[in-house]
């Protein structure tokens, strides 16, 4: 469809009108696109402008109206001078995005306190390696490890255009509801990332530049050329053991290093300001990454070590729980390693025996339901969720369930006595007691480990019936008295508030 549009000529002018303003007149002597193009922003064709970041800023531009750049100044005749006065105005190192504790999608049981300091840390990581990144953009000269590479210099010098989109690139990820860490400078990637988009031939940038996109690639190139100096660049999938600063102190700026930049964009690690050095502190680290899209390395798991053991097992998403596709992966490098695990549940969620035992939970496999645990949850299956924590579930004529004791947690195991909250699974415990009418036995929400207490923030909205005593801590009384009261037919020797002192 395009192409015909593209074939015809208007040559009589059209009168449009919009919301009662004045009319616009469009046409009139207009040649044959040479590309199957069609743009609203005021842009040119991609293979119009002068070079490949002319086209990426002026891409930048026409999404991004914090810069305030009218339309008419996206072309390609236009953008040069456009990039100019944003930086004669000071507009292109402007704030950055800070994470917000209160956009972050949490798990319920992380504590207040945790959540405030973990995004103060988030964001002087951001703020250093910001400043780091303007500095050799404003003066890439001044730079040591950038005058190694003069051609590098003088491609940040002389192009305006591509010092906007370097800092555009490793601003991008950076929102108030994540905690994504900007990626680490080295000249080295860079110049080669520059080098690679030169390249890109005019009539292919609107499809080459999409995907991967420049902060994609330089990722990349940062991470082979150093899985290239410990010879691993030629394999698709790679564990890299990090060796601790206690057992290599000689090592310690190459360790911080190489952790910085095969960490995943969401964990601590990626940031210098002290995470990726505490981490190594005292244990050896563990990361394995795979070639993923665009042949380029991922970094899938990410195991910090602590006393000799593996103390803590991350995924991509740095939620404490264990992506269910590489936990055999996971399991036959401890296995093969000969090394093990510490166990325990703090605030910032459980150690990594509990993080195995909670994903070999999410993917065990009930033939009844035809699912395993993990997709229960994904659906939304209050009833399969509560037959997988052991529960005896009955299912009433009106369609809703009787089930027995109540408690917040799952016992794991009947021989380690090791517990985990609902929470640590995942698991919505409003949903799943959304259709409990009946409660045959005790409904237990406190505990005296604030961690396996119950994270409901509402009553069951079809619970009538608790035959046994409910045990609750005094906030959870003061927001579910009255609803205590009906279901325990008014019997106040029923309820058992634990005080807060």
């Amino acid at each position: 469809m395009l192409s015909a549009i593209s074939n015809y000529r208007y040559n009589t002018p059209i009168n449009y009108k919009f919301n009662n303003s004045i009319p616009h007149k469009f046409g009139g002597n207009l040649a044959p696109l040479q590309h199957d193009t069609v743009s609203f922003t005021g842009m040119s064709a991609p293979s119009h402008y002068k070079s490949v970041f002319d086209y990426l800023a002026a891409d930048i531009l026409s999404k991004n109206k914090k810069y305030q750049v009218d339309g008419s100044m996206l072309s390609a005749t236009n953008i040069q001078t456009a990039i100019n006065k944003l930086f004669s105005l000071n507009k292109v190192y402007g704030p950055y995005t800070t994470s917000n504790p209160e956009k972050i999608h949490w798990k319920p049981y992380i504590p207040e306190d945790v959540r405030v300091f973990s995004t103060d840390k988030i964001n002087d990581a951001r703020a250093s390696r910001l400043q780091q990144w303007q500095k050799f953009l404003e003066a890439p000269q001044s730079e040591e490890s950038a005058a190694q590479i003069p051609k590098l210099v003088e491609h940040i010098k002389q192009n305006k255009s591509l010092r906007f989109v370097i800092w555009n690139a490793v601003n991008s990820e950076l929102k108030s509801n994540n905690r994504h860490i900007p990626v680490p400078f080295d000249a080295t990637a860079l110049y080669k990332t520059i080098v690679g988009f030169d390249k890109i031939d005019p009539l292919d940038r609107a499809v080459r530049c999409a995907r991967p996109s420049f902060l994609e690639m330089y990722t990349h190139r940062l991470r082979d050329i150093l899985l290239e100096k410990k010879g691993l660049s030629d394999n698709t999938s790679v564990w890299v053991k990090i060796p601790s600063i206690k057992s290599a102190p000689e090592s310690k700026a190459d360790s911080i290093s190489t952790l910085e930049i095969l960490s995943s964009r969401n964990w601590c690690t990626r940031s210098s300001v002290d995470k990726a050095e505490a981490a190594l502190e005292d244990g050896d680290f563990y990361i394995y990454l795979e070639r993923k899209g665009g042949n380029q390395w991922n970094p899938l798991i990410g195991m910090a070590c602590s006393k000799g053991k593996i103390d803590q097992i991350q995924g991509i998403e740095n939620n404490n729980i264990i992506p269910t596709s590489e936990l055999e992966n996971i399991k036959e490098f401890i296995k093969s390693h000969g090394l093990k695990c510490n166990s325990d549940i703090v605030p910032e969620g459980p150690k990594a025996l509990q993080q195995i035992m909670i994903a070999e939970k999410l993917v065990e496999y009930d033939e009844t339901l035809g699912k395993t645990l993990e997709k229960a949850i994904k659906d939304g299956d209050d009833y399969g969720i509560l037959k997988f924590m052991s529960k005896k579930v009955d299912k009433l004529e009106d369609g809703k369930f009787e089930i027995a004791t109540y408690k917040p947690s799952y016992n794991v195991s009947q021989n380690s006595g090791i517990s985990i909250p609902y929470s640590m699974l995942g698991i919505d415990e409003d949903l799943m007691l959304q259709n409990v009418e009946k409660i045959n036995g005790d409904l237990i929400l406190d505990h005296k480990n604030p961690l396996f207490a119950s994270t409901l923030r509402k009553f069951p909205p079809s619970l009538k019936t608790v035959t046994g005593k409910i045990v609750c801590s005094e906030e959870q009384f003061a927001q579910f008295g009255e609803d205590f009261a009906r279901v325990t037919n008014n019997k106040p020797g029923k309820v058992i508030v634990h005080s807060n002192f």
